[in-house]
């Protein structure tokens, strides 16, 4: 009986142990590639990453527009943040509010202004009423914040990061882009003019000044494409990594 007792024993240690081993392997596998999908992209990976389809030919002023409407970009923009793990601060698609009436750009394109306005999210963004396609969109933030901290990580960092998150989901970039975009965001806040050409898009900071206190003055980080001819016509300056 004891010998019987004894030899099960052995083998359901027997059995755990090879269990234990396979959950083991199996932990470090899942280990090793999560790391590997959360590898930030080079400045030539990301040059090679981009979609032919992000960007389409336009009768508008900038002759050209993203091939992507409002949802298209909310819908992009929510899973790359997921797929970074994060569940915070994602777009509602309900929550886009008209921003005045329709107008027209000066080639005779209708044109509406959207925004969307939630505490650390906040988006401008231009869509042509009758191809429904964003020209351009924005992410706003103020001085204030911008040069603050938050939990003794700089707001400048934060802010930089959902420009480039904004601009990889618009642009169709790789899930792991956002360094790359943060560094070209980054650099139009030095630039004289906030304007840089990269990859058929320009990306350019607008400021608007609070006359009543400098803390408030507005910071917009925006991205939209152009046609070859306007950019050698603007002789913006490229990236320059």
């Amino acid at each position: 009986m004891k010998k019987n007792v004894i030899r099960i024993t052995a083998v359901f240690l027997a059995i755990v142990t090879v269990l234990l081993i396979v959950f083991i392997s199996s932990c470090n596998n899942r280990s090793k590639k999560t790391d590997e999908d959360i590898k930030d992209a080079t400045f030539d990976e990301i040059v090679e990453s981009v979609r032919d389809d992000a960007i389409e030919n336009s009768d508008n002023v900038n002759g050209a527009r993203f091939n992507s409407t409002l949802l298209d970009f909310t819908q992009r923009y929510n899973e790359a943040k997921k797929s970074r793990g994060e569940n915070t601060d994602l777009i509602m698609e309900g929550k886009w509010k008209k921003n005045g009436a329709e107008s027209s750009d000066d080639n005779g394109v209708k044109i509406q202004y959207y925004y969307y306005d939630e505490e650390n999210t906040n988006f401008t963004a231009t869509v042509e009423v009758e191809s429904q396609k964003l020209l351009n969109i924005g992410f706003g933030t103020t001085m204030s914040y911008y040069m603050g901290q938050t939990d003794e990580i700089n707001n400048s960092e934060l802010a930089l990061e959902k420009a480039a998150l904004m601009a990889q989901a618009v642009c169709h970039y790789k899930n792991d882009s956002t360094d790359v975009l943060k560094e070209v965001f980054r650099q139009t806040t030095a630039d004289e003019n906030g304007t840089l050409w990269f990859q058929q898009c320009v990306y350019k900071l607008d400021t608007q000044q609070d006359k009543k206190d400098s803390k408030n003055d507005i910071m917009l980080f925006r991205v939209f494409p152009i046609s070859d001819r306007l950019k050698a016509e603007w002789k913006l300056k490229e990236y320059d990594p």
